[in-house]
């Protein structure tokens, strides 16, 4: 807190940012940006029902995600962690530390 009848004090200017290299590649994701970013590039698919609304996550066709919306009681969500394609855990909530699915069967 200043004190009554101070003086403002001169700052010097701020350096101007750097120039930015169109060349150079993208910034470098880390793990848990990169498995939040699948999340939010997940196909969601709406189904909604006289008893609540279901969510169905899926990324490249593949489902791992379904969040049940019940019209009466609390949402929880069903999860294919081994990418069998069997929706293998249930949760309460979707923490931090959630880290959806990442599997590579085939590629070509």
């Amino acid at each position: 807190m200043a004190a009554a009848g101070a003086q403002p004090r001169d700052w010097p200017d701020a350096p101007p940012p750097p120039e930015i290299d169109e060349d150079a590649p993208p910034p470098v994701m880390d793990e848990r940006a990169r498995q939040l970013q699948m999340l939010e590039e997940a196909d969601i698919t709406l189904i909604e029902r006289p008893d609540g609304l279901i969510r169905e996550y899926r990324v490249a066709g593949r489902l791992f995600l379904v969040e049940v919306v019940p019209r009466m009681g609390r949402p929880y969500y069903l999860v294919d962690t081994t990418g069998d394609g069997m929706l293998d855990t249930r949760r309460r909530g979707l923490g931090p530390d959630f880290v959806p699915p990442q599997w590579i069967l085939f590629q070509w």
